[in-house]
């Protein structure tokens, strides 16, 4: 979870993802799992890393190549886990907020709201969380980076709740290739 990334909202936070994504995927030998809930931002990813990486990048695939890329959503990840090798990384662009497009979320919201409740700290960050821990649970032990590229964890209260549930964790400073 670097310092300094942009939230998502902002303007040049796309290209901010894409060229941190490549900076990863260079160099390494096993699979990375690109994990995005967002279906146009993952099918956006998804295409700009194949002009680059060619036939290696995938989408929801089980059929991985040796140091294949594979975009995906937290769920297919979580689903397919044990039909796939353990990666060298899982990125996560963007935080795995549950999204109140969906009308079961939505609705569960609103009648938080209704209450006067947290809906954000009592709903949503625990779900979220929950789709993380269990993201990461396979390849807890093994020698696998994880990188979070949503500046929110940074700059939002909550983003510490975040990276204290994913602890133990091993604290890398910058992005580097390898």
């Amino acid at each position: 979870v670097p310092k300094r990334q942009p939230l998502p909202n902002t303007s040049h936070f796309y290209s901010h993802i894409l060229r941190q994504c490549q900076r990863l995927i260079l160099g390494r030998t096993r699979p990375t799992f690109i994990l995005v809930d967002d279906l146009q931002l993952r099918l956006q990813i998804t295409s700009e890393l194949a002009g680059e990486f060619g036939l290696r990048v995938v989408h929801e695939t089980t059929h991985v190549k040796t140091n294949g890329i594979i975009c995906c959503s937290c769920n297919w990840w979580i689903i397919n886990e044990h039909k796939l090798p353990i990666p060298d990384q899982l990125i996560f662009p963007i935080i795995p907020l549950p999204t109140l497009e969906s009308p079961w979320i939505a609705a569960r919201v609103e009648i938080l709201k209704h209450q006067g409740r947290d809906w954000f700290r009592e709903f949503l960050l625990p779900e979220t969380l929950g789709i993380m821990l269990k993201s990461v649970a396979i390849i807890r032990g093994e020698d696998v980076r994880v990188a979070i590229l949503d500046g929110r964890v940074h700059s939002r209260s909550w983003g510490k709740s975040i990276v204290e549930a994913l602890e133990p964790w091993v604290i890398l400073e910058r992005l580097l290739p390898y």
